[in-house]
């Protein structure tokens, strides 16, 4: 067993952050019982993705638990740290939610 730190998590550019995300969510797919192929990650790191780097899309009714808030979740993976304007403009270009997060919305029950 080994420890991995924050300061080991700072040394990580976008794509090894974005992998390390899309790694952590397929081991807690298979924790389940459930296939890796509910998490989509991977491609350009910096391509126009409809604003999500990493998709969960667990079955309709998987328990809630773990890291992961809801059975449809969406990841931004970012290396630098963004203020909350910045944030804004990522996730509403132009002031219009993405696509992605309007989905993610409609299906995920409050």
């Amino acid at each position: 067993m080994f420890e991995i730190t924050d300061d080991d998590i700072a040394l990580l550019n976008d794509v090894d952050l974005r992998s390390l995300v899309g790694r952590l969510c397929e081991s807690e797919a298979r924790r389940r019982g459930l296939s890796t192929s509910c998490i989509t990650w991977g491609g350009n790191q910096t391509a126009a993705d409809g604003g999500l780097d990493v998709r969960v899309a667990f079955p309709t009714g998987t328990p809630v638990e773990g890291f992961i808030p809801k059975a449809a979740t969406g990841f931004q993976v970012k290396k630098p740290d963004m203020p909350r304007g910045a944030i804004l403009a990522e996730m509403r270009p132009d002031d219009v939610l993405r696509a992605a997060i309007k989905e993610l919305a409609a299906n995920s029950p409050w």
